[in-house]
């Protein structure tokens, strides 16, 4: 019986690595990002302090500001990525335990279940 209900909770341990997995994944993307968001602030706040020309300043911030917007573009498709993947991982597990609950006939097994009950 232990094996049955083992074997029973497979699919949903399988589901919970794969989303583990992708949380894992997610938050080290986050953090890398927040971390580098971080010093690239702390850098750009030191440059400009540097810089005396207020047309320089602008070019710099807006230089800065396309720099942080290509990282926030490619923080957001490296987290699609991952979703996709984890999206695809589910997606095969589910076709595969549906298939195979497809193959047993539960319906037959239920049947004999209740067959055997009712003789006793």
């Amino acid at each position: 019986m232990y094996e049955e209900l083992k074997n029973s909770m497979q699919p949903v341990m399988e589901m919970a690595e794969i989303n583990k997995k992708t949380a894992e994944k997610l938050i080290a993307l986050q953090s890398k990002y927040v971390n580098e968001f971080v010093s690239s602030s702390m850098a750009q706040m030191k440059a400009l302090t540097d810089i005396k020309d207020p047309k320089e300043a602008m070019e710099a911030q807006l230089k800065y500001l396309k720099e942080i917007e290509a990282k926030i573009a490619d923080v957001a498709q490296q987290e699609v990525s991952a979703l996709s993947e984890a999206k695809a991982q589910l997606t095969v597990l589910m076709e595969k335990n549906l298939k195979e609950a497809a193959d047993k006939s539960y319906f037959a097994e239920m049947e004999k279940m209740v067959k055997n009950f009712t003789k006793k």
